[in-house]
């Protein structure tokens, strides 16, 4: 016969002595003969950790009063004191063996010891786990009507210890499940019984009473006004009618919420007795439909930036969204670049004024509750410094769904028009495309059209300074002539993150970054990967030892005429202009003495990886925090020239402040990359006696020089520009976390 019971009769008298008898859970006062407790340790415990335990009992040893407070602990200061009292101990005994006895440990032992040094006392719980308990069947009644994967993946299995938690978890899950497939009024009892002549052997049993088979019924809603009610029931993901659903419940209300249109939003059932017809009233309270925002901001690579946004939440009504956006940056950067540290150098075009305009328009609940249909346009001015300028305009469709809580797929088309400036070196390496003529195909007005598919699962429980969670990204985008692109590509980019807090107020963050592309069809069938679509490293949200882009692959630049030509006394190469306009300039000693003479400038590559970890502490001061950090990562030219070995780590340090406006962050990274071999990218030299410019001819000597447009490369030499510890640091200031 079944007997149903909420928990074993023995483990609900042993936690009602406990809270009857125990002491309050406070700490120990000190008296005149007080000991301070230093440590609390366990031993032998098997099968739980130091830490679970510490969580079942009251006792602590002396601590640092709060982690911001941890460089004066250090000192003997701000220190949490905390005495040693008999009845706390006892009763912290009389815990561990409940915390036991309720996992299915029911004859373990525990036991108190302790050493005491000076004016201090160690303390030491002995614990003797004993043999447990363990689950020989699970019994299930009542389910003959439900699918049999209701079974599946319970917390409590046959053959683990009878953990009452888990027991109770088990019950808890067969009711919601039961719930989410429309047995609303379902209740799930639980009994289990050890055997008889088996000590450690225990028998589980379920029974469920789905009762009656329950619909949605009818909706009503509160509290819509300028929101026509019509958008709110097109966002819940049931209909009247359907079976009921828990699952439904919730994620009918994320679908609302996600519309950020209302400021509170709640769907509550309104079932009484065992009715079949379960209505539903849902209650929304209306936010804003109309928003406009302006910020400044200012980082070492963008100097200073503006933005400004104007959003309509109920466009045309229906909920649809449209939004109009524009940003400027690289404001002042002609006074600031390479003249106040830690701004970065800015020469030429890379100071000049970069931005852009979007207008954004998205339509919920397309073709389904979860999707949502996003369609654009965009004028854009894009910097990547001492790499090239990209101006270019397009337009974009996207239809994203929601998979579940935090979790989106998006498919997406974005065809454009994109020009690039100032990219000599990235033409020439990448392409072989060294002559003008060449370059100047490249730098036209070209398509890029790519489909993309896109995931993101945002787990993390804050959005400017997460403690706990994960976020998990990935895109993939195809393009070539079938998508109306000139470039024919296949280029992949995920991104990992993961936040916890393993002491209090400390939080460890994670990230790892791979990426991968590829140019698809065979050389000449298509111009190859876009420099646009490259990767590049270094910078604030990177790797921290580098500044922005300058991680991966280099090339290296030097005035032909006017260094490679000049002699070696005078801090030239001393070449002659034959070896210059045949690549056979020995530039060795020139990068030995006077590195700084070549000026490097990343190329990109088409395989990434990057990874940081980082500590979040407290400081003294409130709404601050201090981080440690050690970065890596590398950028390669193509899949055969991968190699770890090559890697580069970057530890450091920072500091955020938490304004109204978001983290402001200062970071400061050491690049403890050694020498790298780069190759010397120069232009050929003419006789600049002739006009116009004459050539080089061979057995000639020339006294006076100048530089032609065609590109030569040199033969590669090391490069170290690094002369002492001060040089290799590399200081960021941005706005928001590094990730």
């Amino acid at each position: 016969m079944f007997r149903p019971r909420a928990v074993a009769g023995l483990g609900a008298f042993l936690g009602a002595l406990v809270s009857t008898l125990a002491p309050a859970p406070a700490a120990a006062q000190r008296g005149p003969d007080s000991v301070e407790v230093r440590s609390i340790e366990f031993e032998g415990n098997e099968s739980f950790p130091d830490a679970q335990l510490r969580t079942a009992i009251v006792a602590a040893p002396t601590r640092c009063a709060s982690s911001a407070l941890l460089p004066v602990c250090w000192f003997g200061g701000a220190l949490d004191r905390q005495f040693f009292d008999p009845r706390i101990f006892a009763a912290d005994s009389f815990r561990i063996r409940l915390f036991y006895y309720q996992r299915g440990f029911r004859e373990a032992r525990v036991e108190l010891d302790s050493v005491r040094r000076g004016t201090g006392i160690d303390v030491r719980f002995d614990i003797a786990e004993g043999r447990p308990v363990l689950v020989d069947s699970i019994r299930y009644e009542g389910l003959e009507q439900v699918p049999a994967r209701l079974l599946r993946n319970l917390p409590l299995r046959v053959g683990a210890p009878l953990s009452e938690p888990q027991f109770e978890a088990t019950r808890d899950t067969l009711r919601v499940r039961l719930q989410d497939r429309g047995y609303y009024h379902a209740d799930v009892l639980a009994n289990y019984e050890i055997l008889s002549g088996s000590p450690y052997s225990a028998r589980v049993e379920y029974l469920a009473m789905p009762g009656p088979l329950t619909r949605f019924g009818a909706v009503e809603v509160l509290g819509a006004r300028r929101v026509d009610t019509a958008v709110v029931r097109r966002m819940l993901a049931f209909r009247p009618g359907d079976p009921y659903s828990r699952q439904a419940v919730l994620q009918s209300q994320r679908n609302l919420f996600g519309l950020e249109i209302f400021r509170h939003a709640e769907v509550a059932p309104l079932a009484t007795g065992t009715d079949s017809v379960i209505p539903v009233r849902v209650q929304v309270n209306e936010g804003d439909l109309h928003r406009f925002r302006f910020g400044l901001g200012i980082s070492t690579a963008e100097f200073l930036n503006a933005e400004g946004r104007w959003t309509s939440r109920n466009f045309m009504g229906g909920a649809r969204r449209l939004e109009v956006r524009g940003r400027v940056a690289n404001l002042v950067a002609q006074s600031l670049g390479g003249v106040r540290p830690p701004f970065e150098r800015c020469t030429d075009i890379y100071c000049d004024l970069s931005g852009s305009l979007n207008v954004d328009f998205a339509q919920p609940r397309f073709l389904g509750a979860g999707n949502t249909f996003g369609a654009g346009a965009f004028l854009e001015r894009v910097t990547v410094p001492q790499v090239y300028v990209r101006t270019s305009g397009g337009a974009y469709t996207s239809l994203s769904r929601t998979l579940g809580r935090g979790t989106v797929a998006t498919l997406g088309y974005r065809p454009e028009l994109t020009r690039l400036e100032s990219a000599e070196e990235v033409f020439c390496v990448n392409f072989t495309a060294c002559e003008a003529e060449e370059i100047g195909v490249l730098r036209e007005r070209h398509r890029l059209a790519p489909f993309s598919l896109g995931f993101a699962r945002e787990r993390a429980n804050s959005l400017l300074a997460p403690t706990r969670g994960h976020a998990l990204r990935l895109e993939a985008e195809l393009a070539g002539g079938f998508s109306g692109s000139e470039f024919s590509y296949f280029r992949l980019l995920g991104e990992a993150v993961r936040y916890g807090e393993p002491f209090r107020g400390v939080v460890l963050a994670t990230r790892l970054r791979p990426g991968w592309a590829r140019a698809l069809g065979a050389p000449g069938d298509n111009l190859g990967l876009h420099p646009q679509k490259r990767f590049f490293a270094g910078g604030p949200n990177s790797v921290r030892g580098f500044a922005q882009y300058r991680l991966g692959p280099k090339l290296l630049t030097v005035d032909a005429a006017r260094v490679l030509a000049r002699p070696d006394s005078l801090g030239g190469a001393g070449c002659t202009p034959q070896e210059i306009n045949a690549g056979k300039c020995d530039l060795a000693q020139l990068a030995a003495r006077h590195p700084d003479q070549l000026d490097a400038r990343p190329v990109g590559g088409a395989v990434l990886i990057e990874g940081n970890v980082e500590v979040r502490v407290p400081l003294l001061v409130d709404r601050v925090r201090g981080a440690l950090f050690v970065d890596f990562g590398q950028v390669w030219r193509t899949p055969g020239e991968v190699r770890l070995s090559g890697i580069a780590w970057s530890p450091g340090i920072g500091v955020r402040y938490f304004s109204p406006i978001g983290p402001i962050r200062v970071d400061l990274g050491y690049n403890a990359q050694g020498a790298e071999r780069l190759s010397v990218l120069t232009t050929e030299v003419c006789d600049a006696s002739q006009d116009p410019c004459g050539p080089i001819e061979v057995g000639q000597t020339y006294q006076q020089l100048a530089n032609r447009t065609t590109l030569r490369l040199q033969p590669a030499v090391a490069w170290d520009p690094y002369d002492s510890f001060t040089d290799r640091l590399q200081i960021h200031f941005s706005i928001g976390q590094a990730f």
